[in-house]
């Protein structure tokens, strides 16, 4: 529309401004709100992550001076206060993970099986929100592995294959072609146990150790 004159113009915008000025400050309000919410999140996740990271490293600082001797229980104490302030409080971060295989480790050294596989399963059951697909890849079967052979040393080799079975190997092939094998030794399946130990020698993985399985259920 064209104007005559200058106050013409300046009526036509008091009127738009009239009828459609409050949706233009709500949208501007939402604007700033999106940018500024946004930019107060990414702060606030940056915050809870270095906030875990600093719990983490205190347990895991503390595990791996204590690697090669017993975990008593008041060491245990002391880490499971860490690990349970992680899964209650960061549970959204990697860190909870993390802490979450070491105490797996800890139960495992104890012989305390059933707490070892509840803990990796936790891992299981609550995938990572990293924005990072391959470490969450890499650490949920790393947990997977963990678990097939905590629950292999509980006497359920038939449970461990099917924890196996349950995904695609990925870059863990050798690693669960080794489980597969010790798995199949231990129900009698000496043909089965012979093929998965070779696809984990043709792989590479754990070399040595492979092919004394092998030269064992051969001989």
């Amino acid at each position: 529309m064209v104007y005559d004159t200058d106050e013409e113009q300046i009526e036509a915008i008091k009127g738009w401004w009239n009828e459609n000025g409050t949706s233009v400050v709500v949208g501007i309000i939402l604007v700033l709100a999106v940018l500024f919410g946004s930019r107060y999140w990414q702060s606030s996740q940056v915050s809870l992550t270095e906030a875990a990271s600093d719990i983490y490293t205190e347990l895991a600082d503390n595990i791996q001076a204590n690697i090669d001797i017993e975990i008593d229980d008041a060491e245990l104490n002391i880490a499971l206060g860490l690990h349970e302030e992680l899964k209650n409080n960061f549970s959204s971060t990697i860190y909870s993970r993390y802490s979450a295989l070491i105490m797996a480790r800890i139960y495992v050294q104890r012989s305390e099986l059933e707490d070892a596989a509840q803990e990796l399963q936790w891992v299981l059951d609550n995938p990572s929100l990293s924005f990072l697909s391959s470490v969450d890849d890499e650490l949920n079967l790393t947990a997977r592995s963990r678990l097939a052979r905590v629950v292999l040393a509980q006497g359920d080799a038939n449970g461990a294959l099917l924890i196996l079975d349950e995904v695609e190997s990925g870059t863990f092939a050798g690693t669960f072609a080794e489980i597969r094998g010790d798995a199949y030794v231990e129900l009698g399946r000496t043909e089965d146990a012979i093929e998965a130990y070779q696809t984990a020698l043709n792989i590479g993985t754990n070399a040595e150790v492979v092919e004394l399985k092998l030269n064992d259920i051969r001989s």
